[in-house]
């Protein structure tokens, strides 16, 4: 059986072509009679309507917004912070009748769905600088926001004030007595390379990842000011907890063992805790703990996470406007910084006496988990 088409539809009714379009796309052209018959008629036929790409093509937009991520999809809908950015992204465009379109281009690959990706505009979101999938949405000039991105000339960019929160996080260990401090990050290295899995990094290490750069540099800015070395750092390969708990796993074997850890998002800190729990460790009697982002998930932990809040659904949700303000207006718009505030909770305190004890508690554990 052939597929009916507008053309076979319009032949069926006998009228024109023109005719039938327009009661699917300028109905008020039509009388509410001929507008029904044309529908029942389809209906019969088994007429779905009008192509969408290709009443997209005509129009030359698709009301589509992408967001590109560096990780996986999963990840982008099972990360808590990067949830709530969309929430807040999502947010906006309903109320502009604009669909959402998810995309990624993983570190592990090539540049993904972007080259083919039908949107009118696009949001970055903590994207890889060598990103094949950023340098792909460059070539095609796609209406941009940057978020979580170093700002570029004539680009609207949404950021937060990363290095003022780290920096704070440290200023806050220092304050309950800590001298021992160490970091925990993501894609981060010698050359900005990321590690396929945790490792220690250099005090200079760097990052492809702009978030990363400027978290690190609140660390190490804090730690100067204090009239301490640069914090001894832990790269993982991806923001998640059980990366968070192997990175404790290598600074439990520091030495000297830092007595509190700064960690790049609160899914590192939560991770973290988790195995200095399983090495009989206390949070924070024996190590203190600061994460990033004020995650929900932040104050229901044991003990509750000391930690920096970020607006993430606001942050979307201005990401978003600035978009559609730049499709409507073709103005670029101004960039936003946001603001960080530090969230005390319990995971923090001052350090042991005696951290030796917390030492010979963690052989104890060892010896006993064998």
């Amino acid at each position: 059986m052939s597929r009916t088409t507008l053309l076979s539809l319009a032949k069926a009714l006998g009228v024109s072509r023109t005719t039938v379009s327009n009661a699917y796309s300028r109905p008020e052209k039509l009388s509410v009679e001929l507008r029904e018959r044309i529908f029942a008629t389809a209906r019969e036929l088994g007429y779905e309507g009008p192509s969408p790409l290709a009443a997209s093509l005509r129009k030359g937009r698709t009301d589509s917004i992408g967001v590109l991520f560096t990780d996986d999809l999963g990840y982008a809908f099972s990360d808590p912070v990067s949830t709530l950015f969309l929430a807040g992204v999502a947010r906006q465009l309903q109320e502009a009748g604009h669909a959402l379109t998810v995309l990624s281009a993983p570190r592990s690959g090539g540049s993904g769905p972007m080259s083919r990706a039908m949107v009118d505009g696009l949001i970055v979101y903590s994207v890889d600088e060598d990103s094949p999938g950023l340098a792909v949405a460059r070539k095609r000039a796609i209406p941009s926001v940057l978020v979580d991105q170093a700002p570029e000339t004539g680009v609207a960019c949404v950021n937060v004030s990363d290095r003022v929160g780290a920096e704070a996080a440290v200023a806050h260990l220092v304050e309950q007595g800590h001298t021992a401090i160490a970091g925990v990050a993501v894609a981060a290295g010698a050359s900005g390379a990321a590690a396929e899995q945790c490792v220690l990094v250099g005090k200079n290490a760097t990052s492809r990842s702009f978030v990363v750069r400027e978290r690190m540099a609140g660390w190490r800015k804090g730690c100067k000011a204090a009239g301490l070395p640069p914090p001894v750092m832990v790269s993982c390969p991806a923001n998640t907890a059980a990366h968070g708990r192997h990175a404790a796993r290598l600074l439990l074997d520091a030495d000297p063992r830092p007595t509190a850890l700064v960690c790049l998002s609160d899914e590192l800190a939560l991770g973290v805790m988790a195995e200095l729990a399983a090495h009989r460790l206390r949070v924070p009697a024996d190590v203190s703990v600061v994460g990033f982002d004020d995650s929900p998930a932040a104050a229901m932990a044991q003990p509750p996470l000391t930690t920096v809040r970020q607006p993430a659904r606001d942050k979307g949700a201005l990401a978003a406007q600035l978009l559609l303000d730049r499709l409507r207006t073709s103005e670029t718009g101004s960039s936003q910084l946001l603001a960080t505030e530090l969230v005390v909770r319990s995971s923090t305190a001052a350090p042991p006496a005696d951290p030796s004890r917390s030492r010979k508690g963690r052989r104890h554990a060892g010896r006993a988990d064998r």
